[in-house]
């Protein structure tokens, strides 16, 4: 989110989407042609689920982080991205995909709290864009953009049962991942035409590649949700902000404080308690 929040401030949102899932498509589509280039036929019916996949979690969601990080501090945007779960939840439920247990409903509120405490008392502070305090309009607007990409993150590991159960995860991940290339490379050519260009500096550009390059931390992602419930996968995006800041302190010899390792510990627990097996009745 780090990496997202430091390229979005210099290349335009159209752009940053398009080669960021582009650069993931190429290598999904890589493994594809080296060991699956058999298993990739789709039925008709389907095409419009994939569609509808690729709409929410590879147009939408990295135009909202794209956006909603220009005016978000990293911090902040790893909060609001870890209702990620909740959303989950809540639409599993309304959809009935999934059947949670009081005990796993309680993981997932933990896991949301450990959140906080990890990143502690800069999610408080106010949002800065480009050396300027944004404007409270702006941070709201950011706000919702990112509440949006975690819902499209709960969106995904619902809507998405019905395609794994016919279809293997390299399948649903290359094809919805192809689809969403498609639909933003046209916006993106127009930003392009447009004049707005950003800046590709050389650590943009190795940011860009690197997100790009977790296409592979996609199928993995896609992979669980074949073998797993929604929310049993997604709560483990809050450990993407744990591990961040764990390893920026180590990086910058910073100190821990006590209140990241009691967050750090919610976070865990929280996951144990979302993923310990269901005793038979």
């Amino acid at each position: 989110m780090a990496a997202t929040r430091v390229v979005a401030q210099d290349i335009p949102p159209f752009t940053l989407a398009a080669v960021r899932i582009g650069i993931g498509a190429a290598v999904l589509w890589a493994l594809v042609l080296l060991f699956h280039r058999y298993g990739m036929r789709v039925e008709r019916r389907d095409w419009k689920l994939f569609f509808v996949l690729a709409a929410f979690y590879f147009t939408a969601f990295p135009l909202s982080m794209a956006f909603g990080f220009q005016v978000t501090e990293a911090s902040r945007g790893a909060l609001l991205m870890a209702t990620s779960p909740i959303w989950s939840v809540v639409l599993g439920r309304i959809t009935g995909h999934e059947s949670l247990i009081n005990r796993q409903y309680l993981g997932v509120a933990i896991s949301v709290v450990g959140i906080g405490l990890v990143l502690g008392e800069t999610t408080l502070s106010p949002a800065e864009s480009g050396g300027e305090t944004a404007s409270a309009l702006a941070a709201i607007g950011g706000a919702v953009l990112l509440l949006f990409a975690a819902a499209c993150v709960g969106i995904y590991g619902v809507a998405s049962q019905p395609a794994f159960a016919r279809y293997s995860a390299l399948n649903v991940s290359a094809w919805t991942m192809l689809i969403g290339v498609t639909m933003l490379a046209p916006l993106a050519i127009v930003e392009v035409a447009l004049g707005h260009t950003g800046g590709f500096s050389s650590q943009n550009s190795l940011l860009m590649v690197f997100l790009g390059s977790l296409g592979i931390a996609q199928l993995m992602f896609v992979f669980s949700l074949t073998r797993l419930s929604p929310t049993q996968v997604v709560i483990y995006v809050n450990f993407n902000p744990l591990i961040a800041t764990a390893m920026g302190a180590s990086l910058l010899e910073e100190t821990l404080t006590g209140t990241f390792v009691f967050g750090a510990v919610a976070v865990i627990l929280g996951a144990v308690l979302v993923n310990w097996p269901k005793q038979n009745p």
